[in-house]
């Protein structure tokens, strides 16, 4: 409040001094609406690639709060008048009155189309081919089908072609549902079959012919949702994930390696990743997705959708040479939207012609080479699965996707649009173990926007040395399907303080102190409340936060702001410090919230924060947990575990 006050009182002053400086005439002009734009037919018209003829077409319509269905009648008889099929025209109209609708459609019809005033877009659609099918291969060097004991109780959802419920790599472990109209296709249930596989035993690049595999340590649903009916818009889909995810509260992680196929446009939403975003809002659900594989076709390279959704996790591939590992070369690559720039959010190992991906094949005892983003996401889902489900949902969704992008293995410093945050580790341990000289914290909650919330960081003082700090934040957010330059409705900002008493003085009247004038001075109000107190009683003001080592948001532009990634769902972070300079450190968590959109909503949000520090011989953890009794550890209990705890 003290900061609320002090902050509204100055911003106020300023605009007041700025006002009076003005002109009375310039006032009043720039108050002036001069012109109302509206958008030319041409600027509706989107993502057509040179020599585009006809094909599957989304339009979107602007929402009306008492028109839209009359809205949606007018353009279905346009349609009509235009000579198309109706019997192939879908459309799905939301609760916020933004309506999608698919059809079939040419240049002619789009000419048309684009001169009715409530459309806002219209751009083309492609489902997704599977070449990893065609370049795929198989080999009689397989492992051995595990040994049969019980299915996991850890459930991951893969919404994918179906599935071989024969498979003898998976038939025990997965429970099918045909969730779309029509009949199933064989090489789309082979598909699935190999992304339930991944999910199940991850690559098997590792596995020789005599090995058994261990058993897995979740189980699959799978829902087939592509048929010799589906479109390649994609509707009966989104329709079936819109209804499996609401009816399946017991799987909190979903598996996504189909989508449409065209790299994502910037001033337009795809209705695959608004359904995706608002589901996993709604309902708290985790979807990895593959980012899609045209990465070797400049141009057309960037992530498609629903991989740019902001609230999912988008994963590439990495593969491996004698150089090491880099991004597989048809791995397509960010930057995300306005929300999620940071994409992809992950890698994960998809193989390449040189050193594919080994997967289930039919047959016990063979195996498939393969290679593709639709291999390496599922490996994501079946760890990030596991995190929920091994720590009895105390680790959620949202905390599972900070762990996973805090916890990645870094080719880079910084993130990359080829290779995103980093590689996922190949052992869930690294993502729930700490080393003797660091420790990891996890902070969860909620915070009414436009509030402040003040968390510690447990620390033990340390003379020598560097200290460093790194850390995760994820929100889950709600979207706004019609601003794609203001996506995501909510945000927070976190201010990193080394030393929660260290403020900062200023003297703005320039008097003398200590014999000279200084303009500042920082003072650490623990070991120096009379010092703090003598620069008080001689006019200086005190900051109203500590100081802090944090980028300075105060007064910034929107668009400073913006390329700060004020507004994107994902922020990684990371300070080095002396650690004799640290004392009683804490994060400030500012909640941002979007006008009236979201006006009075709480903004979820979780920080994964890693402490280390250079001095070896100092087990922080330990000292952390013995000192901060109210600190509780995770235990993760696998189903392995828990089977020999419960015939011990």
């Amino acid at each position: 409040k003290k900061a609320q006050n002090y902050f509204g009182k100055l911003i106020e002053k300023q605009l007041k001094r700025v006002q009076d400086s003005l002109p009375k005439n310039f006032r009043k002009d720039i108050r002036k609406i001069t012109q109302f734009g509206i958008m030319s037919n041409q600027e509706k018209v989107m993502g057509f690639p040179e020599g585009w003829q006809n094909g599957r077409l989304e339009s979107v319509l602007h929402p009306f709060d008492q028109d839209g269905e009359l809205a949606l009648k007018v353009f279905i008889e346009k349609l009509e008048i235009a000579g198309i099929d109706l019997g192939k025209v879908r459309y799905k109209q939301y609760s916020t009155g933004v309506t999608f609708i698919s059809l079939p459609g040419n240049r002619e019809i789009i000419e048309q189309l684009s001169s009715y005033n409530p459309l806002r877009v219209v751009h083309p659609l492609e489902m997704r081919s599977l070449p990893e099918l065609s370049r795929s291969s198989s080999s009689k060097d397989g492992p051995q089908v595990p040994h049969y004991t019980m299915k996991s109780p850890i459930v991951v959802g893969v919404i994918d072609g179906g599935v071989n419920e024969n498979n003898p790599y998976v038939k025990s472990y997965v429970e099918s549902v045909f969730s779309v109209s029509g009949n199933p296709l064989q090489p789309y249930k082979d598909h699935g079959t190999q992304v339930t596989g991944a999910v199940l035993y991850g690559p098997l690049n590792s596995f020789t012919k005599a090995d058994v595999l261990p058993e897995p340590l979740v189980s699959v649903k799978n829902f087939g949702v592509l048929s010799d009916n589906t479109d390649p818009d994609l509707y009966d889909v989104i329709d079936a994930i819109e209804d499996i995810v609401p009816a399946n509260k017991d799987i909190h992680v979903y598996n996504l390696s189909l989508g449409p196929r065209g790299q994502i446009l910037d001033d337009n939403i795809n209705r695959f990743t608004y359904s995706c975003d608002m589901l996993s809002h709604q309902h708290e659900v985790l979807f990895c997705v593959a980012v899609g594989n045209d990465g070797d076709e400049p141009g057309y390279d960037r992530i498609q959708s629903p991989a740019d959704a902001v609230n999912c996790l988008g994963v590439g591939a990495f593969t491996k040479d004698d150089d090491g590992v880099k991004r597989a070369p048809y791995s397509c690559i960010g930057p995300g939207r306005e929300g999620a720039k940071m994409k992809p959010d992950i890698m994960a190992f998809g193989g390449c012609s040189n050193r594919p991906i080994h997967l289930v094949a039919e047959n016990n005892g063979e195996r498939i080479w393969s290679s593709g983003t639709s291999f390496a996401s599922p490996i994501v889902a079946g760890l990030a699965g596991r995190l929920v489900g091994e720590s009895n949902n105390e680790i959620s969704p949202l905390i599972a996707k900070a762990l996973i992008i805090q916890h990645a293995e870094q080719k880079e410093i910084v993130h990359s649009n080829e290779m995103g945050h980093g590689m996922l580790p190949e052992e869930i341990e690294i993502l729930t173990s700490c080393q003797e000289n660091e420790y990891t914290l996890i902070y969860k909650g909620e915070i009414e926007e436009g509030k402040y919330a003040e968390y510690l960081i447990p620390w033990e003082l340390i003379e020598n040395g560097k200290a460093s700090f790194k850390w995760t934040a994820a929100v889950l957010t709600s979207v706004d399907e019609l601003s794609p330059d203001d996506y995501t409705s909510s945000a927070i900002e976190i201010s990193f303080y080394p030393n929660k008493n260290k403020f900062l003085f200023k003297n703005d009247q320039g008097r003398e102190i200590d014999g000279v004038i200084k303009k500042s001075e920082v003072v650490d109000l623990s070991k120096s409340p009379e010092r703090a107190q003598l620069l008080l009683e001689n006019g200086w003001t005190q900051s109203p936060f500590p100081k802090t080592d944090s980028a300075d948001l105060q007064f910034k532009t929107e668009s400073e702001l913006r390329s700060d990634l004020k507004w994107d769902s994902i922020d990684t972070r990371k300070i080095t410090k002396i650690a004799k300079g640290i004392d009683q450190p804490v994060f400030h968590v500012h909640a941002l919230g979007r006008g009236s959109r979201s006006s009075g909503s709480k903004v979820k949000f979780a920080i994964v924060l890693s402490v280390s520090t250079t001095q070896s011989e100092i087990d922080l953890y330990s000292k952390v947990l013995q000192n901060y009794s109210a600190l509780a550890p995770i235990q993760l209990k696998s189903v392995v575990e828990a089977r020999q705890n419960i015939q011990s």
